[in-house]
């Protein structure tokens, strides 16, 4: 269990790090599938969750009576919706100021003792809304011309993307 604690932080770090705007041909395909199905883009939220909620399984079950479980439980609920969560995605993607400002928040609550379970579900839901579609790249699927070229050209999806 040890060890598997330990990978999920580690994923914050190397996730961004290889695959954000990424060129590679798994990752156009991912950006294309996003962008292209709202059923992908369910799987991505329903995939998040449970992610996070493996990760607050394994941490409950090593750290009894930490009651910062129960804090950061809060926005996993609220993430069942995928309407709700598909609107928090957009927000943190969309609105730089607040995209820092949740990162702020997350790095103060990394120091309040209790709370790490709630600085990495922020820091996840951060993670997570980088590879999230923008409304841009939503509005510019929907044209039947720059749909036919990004099909055509899939590893150029990754300058639209963001």
């Amino acid at each position: 269990w040890i060890i598997i604690e330990m990978s999920f932080p580690a994923l914050l770090i190397i996730l961004p790090m290889s695959l954000y705007r990424s060129n590679r041909l798994f990752m156009a395909k991912f950006y294309l599938r996003m962008a292209g199905s709202e059923s992908a883009r369910k799987l991505y939220v329903q995939c998040m969750l449970i992610f996070l909620l493996l990760y607050h399984y394994v941490y409950a079950g090593r750290h009894f009576g930490e009651w910062g479980v129960l804090i950061s439980t809060i926005p996993c609920a609220v993430l069942f919706s995928f309407r709700r969560a598909d609107r928090w995605m957009h927000r943190l993607h969309e609105d730089k100021k607040r995209f820092v400002m949740a990162a702020f928040i997350t790095l103060v609550i990394c120091a309040v003792p209790h709370l790490h379970t709630t600085a990495f579900t922020l820091a996840f839901l951060l993670l997570a809304a980088m590879f999230y579609p923008s409304c841009r790249v939503l509005a510019e699927w929907k044209d039947d011309d720059t749909r036919k070229h990004l099909k055509e050209n899939p590893k150029t999806m990754s300058e639209h993307y963001c």
